[in-house]
């Protein structure tokens, strides 16, 4: 009798185990990208110039305003890595003034923080090719990043939403995990959200009154 007791545990246990790795076969192709943090730059401090949101391409992102007088105006930033699982940054910005070009140029890169995005109405002309007096009242620049994290994923804050599997035994056959993208949420940052993130991943920086 004392057998009969003993191997009735170990038999409900070896079934159990049985159809757990059964069941872990079956579902072997139902693969989902592994959870971790993913590419996200903040600024170390909130821009005293900090004026909410605009819309670009129909994401609503932070603003900032640095004075409508283009001869005096400047922004002044650092950005940092909180999660610190980012080996480089591309910073881009594209133009909205008179003549700028329809491309973004890059405004600087780094593999290192806290990182300067500092710059004065002469560094944009200079960045640009341009005379300074170009810039007018209501002018902006638009910033945009490429990042690229220790897990070799890249995140291009322009981005098209994720074309995510629509069907779990099928992961690429109706999307792909492409990793890259970043929620509209985190890029809001501010006040717009409550979250107070204070984003450096995509923004725009204006010539108008703070």
């Amino acid at each position: 009798m004392k057998k009969l007791k003993l191997f009735l545990p170990l038999a409900l246990i070896a079934l159990v185990v049985s159809i757990s790795l059964t069941s872990c076969e079956q579902r072997e192709d139902w693969r989902f990208p592994e959870l971790g943090n993913g590419g996200f730059i903040k600024f170390v401090q909130q821009p005293d110039t900090w004026k909410g949101s605009d819309i670009s391409d129909g994401t609503s992102i932070v603003k900032y305003h640095i004075g409508d007088d283009p001869t005096t105006a400047s922004f002044d930033a650092y950005v940092e890595d909180p999660t610190g699982n980012i080996t480089s940054v591309e910073f881009w910005v594209v133009g909205d003034f008179t003549g700028a070009p329809t491309e973004a140029v890059q405004f600087g890169s780094t593999t290192t923080f806290p990182y300067n995005v500092s710059f004065t109405t002469a560094d944009m002309a200079n960045l640009f090719n341009v005379d300074a007096s170009v810039f007018q009242a209501g002018d902006f620049f638009e910033f945009m990043t490429v990042i690229t994290t220790d897990d070799g994923k890249v995140y291009i804050s322009r981005a098209a939403e994720c074309d995510c599997p629509l069907e779990a035994g099928d992961p690429n056959g109706s999307g792909t995990w492409n990793g890259g993208t970043i929620d509209v949420v985190v890029l809001q940052g501010g006040d717009t959200g409550d979250n107070f993130l204070l984003p450096a991943v995509w923004y725009r920086v204006k010539y108008l009154a703070p």
